[in-house]
């Protein structure tokens, strides 16, 4: 046991350094040297690698990237800013719901620091603090990627799932409804907070002041012209979406649409959930390459496509080494006997540990790849996960 406990105190200190070191990228590659540090020195063999999540990663990554890179995320991000400004009054609740439907839609936060501005302006307008409508669209955009069917962490939480009988339309009967409640509450918390501008001391100073200036936020924006391209890259990369998305709800319609292959004992397998990602995304790239004739280059200019790599170094340092660390027989069985029973009375502990360590690594899916093996392995159910 005490071997197990220095395995994991190593393990918070190389994230913790990394972090701070390199944030995401550092993460991901320290926890390899913690690798290095258990095969070598500790004698643990080594994990499985995430493989999977990784090239959920990169499809979507290039995907959206390449659809960055065509203007399709300027044209989204205008519509859904026009939305925005509709129901000034009520932007608290509104910029949260619109970010959620745009980024569950196309998988990617990004959007969401698109239209801050929009959200800071609008809310100016109408009297609003402005940090109600930015802190609901920010948490919101977060939880819209856990439910997004275009989300490499809801396809990695299905990933790691499926064995048990969760499938996509499952998970998301759950995700979603959940997503959804938790956003229209953080909306009336929210509501509430802080002063009203015009009993606010520090505001009016400021505006007295002459640091806000209502003629700079009442000036109308431009209305940009948008291309058929741009429009085709859109739809192309939603059309995938759409694909991913019923396949992954009716599940029997994958198996339905190709042939199986039998294995050992007669077992039959088919198309996995998770590969119907990647080629749908890959499908969209194509797709929007064809129709746009961007340039590849420019995909490694845009936000996503690094984001995305960051991402994947992300999962696949601290998901190597949680799987080498918590997968290996004698640290599994140690863990069952000390702490088994423990989350078997109370699930609510998987809970915790994912809070802890999403403050400590910054990517849902990584969070994933070292949690959900660990907790799914000491008995938790897969419906609490």
């Amino acid at each position: 046991m005490t071997l197990l406990i220095a395995e994991v105190v190593i393990m918070a200190v190389l994230v913790v350094f990394g972090l701070r070191m390199g944030g995401a990228m550092g993460v991901g590659l320290m926890s390899v040297v913690g690798v290095l540090i258990m095969v070598f020195i500790f004698k643990v063999p080594p994990g499985n690698i995430p493989v999977t999540p990784v090239m959920i990663i990169l499809s979507i990554g290039i995907a959206g990237g390449l659809l960055e890179a065509s203007g399709g995320i300027d044209f989204l991000v205008h519509f859904a800013g026009k939305a925005i400004q509709r129901f000034p009054g009520a932007i608290t609740f509104v910029a949260p719901l619109i970010v959620f439907v745009f980024v569950f839609g196309i998988g990617t936060a990004n959007i969401a620091l698109s239209l801050e501005p929009v959200i800071s302006r609008t809310a100016l307008r109408a009297k609003v603090r402005p940090e109600r409508p930015l802190i609901a669209a920010v948490t919101t955009a977060n939880m819209a990627l856990v439910c997004s069917p275009a989300a490499s962490s809801a396809v990695t939480a299905v990933l790691y799932m499926s064995g048990r009988g969760l499938t996509m339309g499952k998970y998301l009967a759950i995700a979603l409804p959940s997503a959804l409640t938790a956003m229209v509450v953080l909306s009336v918390f929210l509501s509430f907070w802080g002063k009203p501008l015009d009993k606010d001391p520090e505001y009016q100073r400021r505006l007295a002041g002459g640091k806000i200036n209502m003629d700079d936020v009442n000036v109308p924006t431009a209305k940009p012209k948008f291309s058929r391209k741009q429009i085709g890259a859109v739809v192309a990369f939603l059309f995938a979406v759409a694909c991913i998305s019923i396949l992954g709800i009716v599940e029997p319609a994958i198996p339905a649409l190709t042939s199986p292959v039998v294995g050992p004992g007669g077992k039959k397998t088919y198309l996995a959930s998770t590969a119907v990602v990647q080629i749908f995304m890959y499908l969209a790239a194509a797709a929007i390459l064809l129709i746009t004739k961007v340039t590849p280059k420019k995909l490694y200019g845009t936000q996503i496509m690094p984001s995305a790599i960051n991402a994947a170094v992300a999962v696949l340092g601290p998901g190597w080494l949680g799987a080498t660390i918590f997968e290996s027989a004698a640290n599994a069985r140690l863990l069952k006997a000390a702490i088994g029973p423990a989350i078997g009375r109370g699930h609510w502990i998987a809970a915790v540990l994912c809070a802890v360590v999403a403050t400590f690594v910054m990517s849902q899916t990584a969070v994933i790849s070292i949690i959900y093996p660990l907790a799914l392995g000491l008995g938790v159910p897969v419906g609490f996960m």
